[in-house]
């Protein structure tokens, strides 16, 4: 994984978990397609249950159409899996596709990537998530889960998989099924070279990327021991280590930080900044890994 904020390519916001009429969306694509669009999004994976749907007409220019799919199957012991994959043409076949490893398999066989949908929602243990392979991340915030029942949060899964050495990012996405309740919530910027599926899919596969609800990250650097971040007006900066170190900086009632440098805790094997704003909006940092 690298670190996006260091390489070159240009930012992208992106939803890459959403419904529409196909499976069990209110709204049509083209209708979930002008919605983000118009909201300023410039990637939209459209992940109908069981069902690539494709999108008719010209593409649009400064806006990138993922087709995807969200598929589910495999038992756990309390929830079942729900796999997102994006950037996959081949329709799905459940009975072809039966176990959540297979899934992951059968999308990364496409060339898509895979990534666990709402952990929380689904009942997941870190060892559900252990025992499966292949995946690029697990989705950190999904905005339907949460407005629906609360379980929308799952960076603990995600603090759990770095901490037992899995890197995979997490990634803020919708899930959204319905306008003005469960749409443009959570987001995943994404550091690309271009607006193409080839360099957004490879740029996933990187890690290049952060998630947010609201705030911005401008800035994460590296260097002496120290991890450095500037970011948009913050209520509270923190920086998390595995498995149970870091530090946290809170601004002054009335005031706020726009900037924070952390020492990084002894033999950390990865360190991530969480930024939180007034309204307790959070933005999840990449993963780093001090030694590499």
């Amino acid at each position: 994984m690298v670190n996006p904020f260091e390489i070159p390519g240009q930012w992208y916001k992106a939803n890459l978990h959403a419904h529409s009429t196909n499976s069990d969306g209110w709204l049509s694509p083209q209708h979930v397609m002008r919605t983000y669009r118009d909201a300023g999004y410039q990637i939209l994976a459209l992940t109908d249950h069981w069902k690539v749907t494709a999108v008719r007409g010209k593409p649009e220019e400064g806006f990138l159409f993922l087709p995807g799919a969200e598929l589910d199957g495999g038992r756990t012991a309390v929830g079942n899996y729900h796999i997102v994959g994006v950037g996959i043409e081949e329709q799905p076949e459940r009975e072809e596709l039966s176990s959540a490893q297979r899934q992951i398999d059968w999308i990364r066989e496409q060339g898509g990537v895979a990534i666990v949908a709402h952990p929380y929602w689904s009942g997941l243990s870190t060892e559900d998530l252990l025992a499966l392979h292949g995946y690029i991340g697990v989705e950190v915030y999904n905005t339907g889960c949460d407005v629906e029942i609360l379980r929308g949060h799952s960076f603990v899964h995600w603090d759990d998989l770095l901490s037992r050495g899995r890197r995979v990012s997490g990634l803020a996405v919708d899930d959204g099924h319905r306008p003005a309740f469960d749409m443009c919530g959570g987001w995943t910027m994404i550091k690309a070279l271009d607006l193409t599926k080839a360099a957004v899919l490879e740029a996933l596969r990187n890690g290049s990327c952060y998630s947010s609800t609201g705030p911005r990250i401008f800035d994460l650097q590296i260097y002496d021991n120290k991890i450095y971040c500037t970011c948009s007006p913050a209520r509270r900066i923190a920086l998390v280590s595995n498995p149970t170190r870091g530090h946290v900086a809170v601004a002054r009632v009335g005031e706020h930080l726009a900037d924070a440098e952390f020492s990084i805790p002894a033999n950390s094997t990865y360190v991530r900044i969480q930024v939180e704003d007034d309204y307790g909006r959070i933005a999840w940092g990449p993963p780093l890994f001090p030694k590499g």
